[in-house]
Order: structure tokens, then C-alpha cells, then sequence
């Protein structure tokens, strides 16, 4: 059975990233998070989180929002692991790009992700965005485990782009 030990609803800001890692480090505390898993969840939430608040085409932080509905994060703990749960809007012609991204990091084991990550880093190419491509890369390896993810329908532009992460402490 798990325990959610983090949620949070709403606009997406660097400021409020921070925020959520405070908040997780004195929920960490509570919940008797191991301090190894502590350091492995940070790194994966910053990952997320800047992803969420950077690719987003909603951005709340610009004044932009699908009526309704706002970005969210949720951490929960079972007593196997920690799962790390992120949900916000992405334009439909967005997914293909997404679920390739994915994909590639999912085929790839921890050794293969730790090569990639540094050709990856080696290689000078960055997106429009100004990353490099390597969040996905460093959330898997971080974790050991694979990134699952799932897109729904929110209107006729946009999906609901959830992205779950999971490692066994």
C-alpha cells in the first residue's frame, strides 16, 4: 500500500520548484525516507519539475492556462519504493516527439544510459528550449527503472501528459 508523502496542484515556477524540494526534504524527514532515496528522488524531481515548468506549452508562470486545470506532483512511498508523479498540458503535434524521447531512454539499460548520457552531453546539440535532451536520460538513471508515461485527451490542442518514475529504496 502506498503513502502519498508530497502533492501539489497548481501554477509551475522555478520559485515553486524549490519550494516543492523544501517541502519534500521535511516530508522525507517525516516519512523516514532513507537518505540514499532522499538524494535520488531530489535529482529526479528537479528533472521533472523543470520539465514541466520549462516545455510546458501552458505556461501558468505566462499567464497561460487551460481553464481548469494546473500542472501537479505527487510523491508516493510504499514500502518497496518512491514513485514521483507529474501531470501538465502539452499540445497534441507534441506527443510524437515525446513518446520517441521516451521510448529511446526506455530501450537502453543503466549502463547504455550512462554512455548516452555522455555522448549526449559531448555532442553540443540542444533543442529550442535550450536543453540538451537530457532529463529523461538522467531521471532513468537515477531511478534503475524505466519511465512510464500516458497522454489524455483535454481538448482538441492539448493532452494531459503524465510521467511516472519509480525506484525501490
Amino acid at each position: 500500500m502506498s503513502q502519498s508523502i508530497l502533492s501539489y496542484q497548481g501554477p509551475l515556477t522555478f520559485s515553486t520548484i524549490d519550494w516543492l524540494l523544501s517541502e519534500f526534504k521535511m516530508a522525507a524527514q517525516d516519512h523516514s525516507v532513507p537518505f540514499r532515496a532522499y538524494k535520488k528522488m531530489i535529482s529526479i524531481m528537479i528533472e521533472a519539475l523543470e520539465n514541466v515548468s520549462r516545455y510546458s506549452e501552458l505556461n501558468p508562470a505566462n499567464g497561460e492556462r487551460l481553464p481548469g486545470f494546473n500542472p501537479s506532483c505527487q510523491i508516493n512511498r510504499s514500502s518497496a519504493g518512491i514513485e514521483l508523479i507529474t501531470r501538465n498540458p502539452v499540445k497534441k503535434r507534441d506527443v510524437a516527439l515525446l513518446r520517441k524521447r521516451i521510448d529511446d531512454v526506455n530501450r537502453h539499460n543503466r549502463e547504455e544510459l550512462k554512455l548516452l548520457y555522455k555522448t549526449t552531453i559531448t555532442n553540443g546539440e540542444f533543442t529550442s528550449q535550450g536543453g540538451a535532451g537530457l532529463g529523461f536520460i538522467e531521471m532513468a538513471k537515477t531511478a534503475g527503472s524505466k519511465l512510464e508515461y500516458e497522454f489524455e485527451r483535454l481538448s482538441d490542442d492539448y493532452v494531459l501528459y503524465t510521467l511516472k518514475v519509480y525506484f525501490t529504496t
